[in-house]
């Protein structure tokens, strides 16, 4: 029970990440339509944790 709460857990981390990836890149095509290509790297590296705490919960929740 406890290995299909992490791939849970696993899979909405991977959906949110993907989220945030996603809205990242339409900051960063509007900013190039303003004429200031700025890429939200704090943001990008908030998307990486979060993926990364997905891991790691399938990680400890499959007991691997």
């Amino acid at each position: 029970m406890a290995a299909h709460l992490g791939e849970a857990l696993y899979w909405t981390a991977t959906v949110l990440a993907a989220l945030i990836v996603v809205l990242v890149v339409w900051a960063y095509v509007y900013n190039i339509s303003r004429g200031e290509p700025i890429i939200p790297v704090v943001a990008l590296l908030f998307a990486v944790a979060v993926w990364l705490g997905g891991r790691g919960c399938r990680y400890v929740f499959a007991g691997r």
